[in-house]
């Protein structure tokens, strides 16, 4: 066997295992529109680059089987094999440890939060047992309520000058579907983001008519992430989400 052809099998090899991360990575980690909203892009090419390229590089740097003893040459693609593994177990890692975890609607918007923004301690805290822990199919859709309690706020406003707010407070969480009606009412219609934003328009006509909605039983609120803001479309009856919208949502 020839070193290229080596490479083309390590390469082919290579790419099925990554696939396969990047599917489980898609669809259960990080469901539209989260892949884009926090940046999964950028971790996906570290990982794929890390995977898919420099290990068939590796093997045909060191594939030779006319110079090399074939107990060497082994020795040296199992090296290759587990350096690669190892890589491609931290890109997941990473990848898992930065997933969406809670889409959290508080006062006007909504907000994702990310793994690695909650603290475990402040996870513990969480009133609700199924807040208490991390989702790992998706995140959850949640409210935050801001406490009433004076000595609370003021252990927000504190927190807030360290960078963490009350979406990062699972304490706070209750089900999206109690504040549902609080969120139609900061909510604005679709003709809104059609007048501050022309160039909206087609798209939000194509979602209307993918979804078979009309625009007046239609309306939005901003998603607020790390990457890219996205619109959250809203029944405009019961505030039950009903699609995303990749447009710039601040009007």
């Amino acid at each position: 066997m020839s070193r290229w052809k080596a490479s083309g099998i390590h390469l082919v090899l290579s790419a099925a295992i990554a696939l396969t991360a990047v599917l489980v990575m898609l669809r259960l980690w990080y469901p539209m529109p989260y892949f884009q909203a926090v940046g999964g892009k950028g971790l996906l090419l570290i990982m794929v680059a890390v995977d898919v390229v420099i290990g068939p590089l590796l093997t045909l740097v060191v594939f030779d089987r006319n110079r090399k003893p074939l107990k060497e040459l082994r020795r040296d693609l199992a090296v290759i094999a587990a350096l690669q593994l190892a890589a491609l177990g931290y890109g997941v890692l990473t990848v898992f440890e930065a997933r969406p975890v809670f889409t959290v609607f508080a006062v006007d918007r909504f907000e994702v939060v990310t793994a690695n923004e909650i603290e475990p301690e402040l996870l513990a805290k969480a009133k609700r047992p199924e807040f208490s822990t991390l989702s790992v199919a998706g995140p959850a859709l949640v409210a935050a309520d801001t406490p009433g309690d004076a000595k609370e706020r003021g252990r927000l406003i504190f927190a807030a000058s360290e960078g963490i707010d009350v979406k990062h407070f699972p304490e706070y969480y209750v089900p999206y579907a109690e504040r549902s009606a609080q969120a139609l009412q900061r909510a604005k219609p679709l003709s809104s983001l059609i007048d501050k934003r022309p160039e909206t328009k087609g798209r939000i006509e194509e979602f209307l008519v993918s979804s078979k909605r009309q625009q007046q039983e239609t309306v939005f609120l901003p998603l607020s992430a790390r990457t890219q803001d996205f619109c959250v479309l809203l029944d405009r009856k019961d505030g039950k989400v009903v699609g995303f919208l990749g447009v710039d949502p601040w009007i």
